[in-house]
């Protein structure tokens, strides 16, 4: 008898978990997903909506056979990072990529066009879901959930995802609580063309009062990430060229002159973790379980990360348990909470350091970069951690 598992929400951490069970044996999956469009032409020159994707991820889409257009693609193989006096710094080089940076719609579109041609997975556009009940079971199988979605269909499955981001109406439909922590601050997106080349170099500098992240882009674009105040981004320049000045001035002119190259976006930044992640027949997956700082670079890794485990969860169940089984989905829970329970505690405290003015605190932040640069083997850990 197969076993039915429907997916809330058809970014790319659903897409990623819909490939990844559908190979399962006898599991049919369905992703639910309110956008009716899927991504066709890519933004020219390139989407401002940028992820940083780790090896791990990197190799799950290739597992997945999901890989994104080379051409839209570039490879992250040194690191800078700025203290606030100017000088202390501390540089990641490596041989191989320390990350790869990809378009939010080349990653949907290679992740859509795999979806397409394997055939496995069903895909339900343009509804949501209106209503969720509880499926009484009297036997070992668990509770599977009934959704009634907004054609007027109703679904009944035996492990219902939520990968409906940090919003998600499916994790507050189950009664599932979040700790949340509003940073107050915009994270201020956009992308431009540098004067001079970046030689695949992600930058990032620290002051008290904002983070600003510059990642490579083919042909010598630049992807940027500006986390600030939500008054201080508010008052940025509304001129395109004005803005872009603004940044290359931020960024010390390390590339030369800007030009600006997209539209730029904000969005509030906040850290979220729900209090549960699993629930009989039901489990959390990506920004409904857990969303961190974009200082962090660590987002959809972490949700990947969510999708590797969720899996291995379900493939090394015995025969005798349910897909939705709370003893399959605890294993799931264990794997991925910590990481992204230390995720977001490292980026707090790295945060909480540049935002004090103490003596104290300038001197560790930015003689702790100094000393740090001399010290290869930490550097190294250090690296390893935040690409995996």
């Amino acid at each position: 008898m197969s076993s039915q598992l429907v997916i809330v929400g058809g970014g790319p951490v659903g897409m990623a978990l819909a490939l990844a069970t559908s190979a399962l044996r006898g599991v049919n999956v369905t992703v639910v997903e309110r956008a009716t469009a899927t991504v066709e032409a890519l933004p020219q020159p390139f989407d401002h909506r940028v992820y940083a994707l780790s090896p791990a991820s990197i190799a799950l889409l290739h597992e997945l056979k999901a890989d994104p257009d080379i051409a839209r693609i570039a490879p992250v193989r040194a690191m800078q990072v700025t203290g606030d006096d100017g000088h202390s710094r501390i540089d990641f080089n490596g041989g191989e990529p320390l990350a790869t940076i990809v378009e939010h719609g080349a990653l949907m579109r290679a992740l859509q066009d795999r979806l397409k041609a394997d055939g496995l997975v069903q895909m339900k556009r343009g509804v949501s879901p209106v209503e969720m009940r509880i499926v009484d079971a009297k036997d070992s199988t668990g509770n599977r959930r009934e959704l009634k979605l907004s054609d007027g269909t109703e679904m009944t499955t035996d492990l219902l995802i939520a990968a409906d981001g940090s919003r998600s109406q499916i994790r507050d439909w189950a009664g599932i609580r979040t700790q949340l922590k509003d940073y107050e601050n915009d994270g201020v997106v956009a992308n431009f063309k540098a004067e001079r080349t970046h030689g695949d170099v992600a930058r990032q500098w620290f002051t008290h009062a904002a983070v600003l992240a510059w990642l490579p882009l083919p042909e010598n674009h630049i992807s940027i990430v500006w986390s600030m105040a939500k008054r201080a981004s508010m008052e940025l320049p509304a001129s395109p060229v004005e803005f872009a000045d603004a940044v290359s001035a931020a960024g010390e002119h390390a590339l030369g002159r800007l030009s600006p190259a997209s539209p730029v976006a904000r969005f509030p930044l906040v850290r979220i973790m729900a209090d549960d992640w699993v629930r009989p027949g039901l489990a959390l997956v990506g920004d409904a379980a857990h969303a961190v700082h974009p200082m962090a670079g660590q987002g959809v890794n972490l949700g990947f990360a969510d999708v590797r485990k969720l899996r291995g969860a379900l493939q090394v169940r015995s025969k005798f348990s349910a897909i939705g089984d709370m003893a399959v989905l605890r294993r799931y829970e264990r794997a991925a909470r910590e990481a992204a329970w230390a995720v977001g505690e490292v980026t707090d405290r790295l945060r909480g350091l540049y935002l004090h003015e103490w003596a104290a605190a300038r001197w560790m932040r930015n003689e702790g970069l100094a000393m740090l640069n001399h010290l290869p083997a930490t550097k190294g850990l250090l690296v390893d951690y935040a690409t995996h």
